[in-house]
């Protein structure tokens, strides 16, 4: 694929607290099967109600896939806050994420959100350090 761009946007997630361990494991499934026939890769984080997704594709299906996302109830409020073309993909399949409390990194992604860089590598560069080994 010569083609490749890098989107990262920020929603806050609606999904109910009390079911939410069970509504994510179905979000994963779901959007891993729709991701890998778009030939989408990335990683989403959800962290203190809100989502945070790096999606790695052709643009015209990453295009598609943000139509599809502004109709899935289980978002609101989408923004997106860095997209740029990349020469490749990073992430090599597509991971869901929810960091432990004591995760590192958490404080760094609640940096980056309350000032995100335009550039899609800062980002990158977090949310890839952020998958488990065995994920």
């Amino acid at each position: 694929m010569k083609n490749l761009e890098c989107l990262v946007y920020i929603s806050r997630c609606t999904l109910d607290q009390a079911a939410l361990e069970a509504q994510l494991e179905d979000l994963v499934a779901v959007s891993a099967f729709r991701n890998k026939s778009a030939q989408i890769t990335g990683v989403l984080v959800h962290e203190n109600g809100y989502f945070f997704q790096m999606l790695e594709g052709a643009p015209a299906a990453l295009d598609l896939l943000m139509i599809h996302l502004h109709f899935d109830e289980r978002h609101e409020d989408i923004r997106v806050v860095a997209r740029e073309k990349i020469p490749t993909k990073n992430a090599v399949s597509w991971a869901m994420v929810t960091p432990p409390l004591d995760h590192p990194l958490r404080r760094d992604l609640r940096t980056l959100a309350s000032n995100p860089p335009s550039s899609v590598q800062p980002w990158r560069r977090l949310l890839l350090e952020m998958i488990p080994e065995n994920a």
